[in-house]
Protein backbone atom coordinates (compact mmCIF):
# COMPACT_ATOMS: atom_id res chain seq x y z
CA UNK A 1 0.00 0.00 0.00
CA UNK A 2 1.05 3.56 -0.66
CA UNK A 3 1.49 6.04 2.17
CA UNK A 4 -1.61 8.02 1.12
CA UNK A 5 -3.65 4.80 1.40
CA UNK A 6 -2.18 4.12 4.83
CA UNK A 7 -3.03 7.69 5.90
CA UNK A 8 -6.56 7.20 4.62
CA UNK A 9 -6.96 4.02 6.65
CA UNK A 10 -5.65 5.78 9.77
CA UNK A 11 -8.42 8.37 9.45
CA UNK A 12 -11.02 5.65 8.85
CA UNK A 13 -9.86 3.58 11.83
CA UNK A 14 -9.89 6.64 14.10
CA UNK A 15 -13.51 7.35 13.14
CA UNK A 16 -14.53 3.72 13.56
CA UNK A 17 -12.90 3.46 17.00
CA UNK A 18 -14.52 6.70 18.13
CA UNK A 19 -18.02 5.96 16.85
CA UNK A 20 -18.44 2.16 16.78
CA UNK A 21 -15.94 1.03 19.37
CA UNK A 22 -16.26 -2.50 20.64
CA UNK A 23 -18.58 -3.83 17.93
CA UNK A 24 -15.82 -3.61 15.30
CA UNK A 25 -13.67 -6.71 15.64
CA UNK A 26 -11.27 -6.04 12.77
CA UNK A 27 -10.58 -4.09 9.60
CA UNK A 28 -8.46 -5.88 7.00
CA UNK A 29 -7.31 -4.66 3.58
CA UNK A 30 -6.78 -7.31 0.92
CA UNK A 31 -6.77 -7.83 -2.83
CA UNK A 32 -4.78 -6.41 -5.71
CA UNK A 33 -3.97 -3.02 -4.15
CA UNK A 34 -2.46 -4.76 -1.12
CA UNK A 35 -0.57 -7.26 -3.28
CA UNK A 36 0.68 -4.47 -5.54
CA UNK A 37 -0.60 -5.96 -8.80
CA UNK A 38 -3.49 -3.54 -9.30
CA UNK A 39 -4.52 -1.57 -12.35
CA UNK A 40 -5.44 2.10 -12.49
CA UNK A 41 -9.14 1.37 -11.93
CA UNK A 42 -8.72 -1.21 -9.13
CA UNK A 43 -10.56 -0.67 -5.89
CA UNK A 44 -9.30 -1.20 -2.35
CA UNK A 45 -10.90 -4.34 -0.94
CA UNK A 46 -11.69 -4.12 2.75
CA UNK A 47 -13.15 -6.66 5.17
CA UNK A 48 -14.82 -5.32 8.30
CA UNK A 49 -15.69 -8.00 10.87
CA UNK A 50 -18.34 -6.88 13.35
CA UNK A 51 -19.71 -8.45 16.51
CA UNK A 52 -23.31 -7.81 15.50
CA UNK A 53 -24.43 -6.71 12.07
CA UNK A 54 -27.24 -4.16 12.02
CA UNK A 55 -28.52 -1.79 9.37
CA UNK A 56 -27.33 1.13 11.49
CA UNK A 57 -23.83 -0.36 11.72
CA UNK A 58 -23.69 -1.14 7.99
CA UNK A 59 -24.79 2.38 7.11
CA UNK A 60 -22.29 3.92 9.54
CA UNK A 61 -19.35 1.91 8.21
CA UNK A 62 -20.25 2.49 4.56
CA UNK A 63 -20.63 6.23 5.21
CA UNK A 64 -17.14 6.45 6.71
CA UNK A 65 -15.56 4.72 3.72
CA UNK A 66 -17.64 6.75 1.25
CA UNK A 67 -16.58 10.04 2.88
CA UNK A 68 -12.94 8.98 2.64
CA UNK A 69 -13.41 7.88 -0.99
CA UNK A 70 -14.81 11.31 -1.89
CA UNK A 71 -11.97 13.02 -0.03
CA UNK A 72 -9.11 10.94 -1.48
CA UNK A 73 -10.38 9.34 -4.68
CA UNK A 74 -9.48 5.87 -3.39
CA UNK A 75 -12.32 3.55 -4.43
CA UNK A 76 -13.23 1.22 -1.55
CA UNK A 77 -15.09 -2.07 -1.84
CA UNK A 78 -16.20 -2.86 1.70
CA UNK A 79 -17.47 -6.25 2.85
CA UNK A 80 -19.08 -6.24 6.30
CA UNK A 81 -19.37 -9.65 7.94
CA UNK A 82 -20.51 -10.65 11.43
CA UNK A 83 -17.89 -12.55 13.42
CA UNK A 84 -19.90 -15.80 13.45
CA UNK A 85 -20.14 -15.77 9.64
CA UNK A 86 -16.46 -15.06 9.25
CA UNK A 87 -15.65 -17.90 11.64
CA UNK A 88 -17.74 -20.21 9.42
CA UNK A 89 -15.70 -19.08 6.40
CA UNK A 90 -12.56 -19.78 8.40
CA UNK A 91 -13.72 -23.20 9.56
CA UNK A 92 -14.67 -24.32 6.04
CA UNK A 93 -11.61 -22.65 4.50
CA UNK A 94 -13.66 -20.90 1.84
CA UNK A 95 -12.00 -19.12 -1.07
CA UNK A 96 -12.91 -15.80 0.51
CA UNK A 97 -11.15 -16.77 3.74
CA UNK A 98 -8.11 -18.09 1.85
CA UNK A 99 -7.78 -14.72 0.06
CA UNK A 100 -7.93 -12.86 3.36
CA UNK A 101 -5.42 -15.20 4.99
CA UNK A 102 -3.02 -15.01 2.03
CA UNK A 103 -3.17 -11.31 1.16
CA UNK A 104 -4.85 -9.60 4.10
CA UNK A 105 -3.23 -6.82 6.08
CA UNK A 106 -4.92 -6.29 9.44
CA UNK A 107 -5.31 -2.57 10.02
CA UNK A 108 -7.29 -2.78 13.23
CA UNK A 109 -8.32 -5.41 15.73
CA UNK A 110 -7.99 -9.16 15.68
CA UNK A 111 -6.20 -11.14 13.02
CA UNK A 112 -8.90 -13.02 11.13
Amino acid sequence: MYSYETDSFKRIIDKIKTEAGSNIMSVTAFGSRVRGDFSEDSDMDVLVVVGKKSLKEISFINDIFYEEEIKTGIPFSVTIVPLHSFNNNKRFKTGFYQNIKKDGVVLYGINP
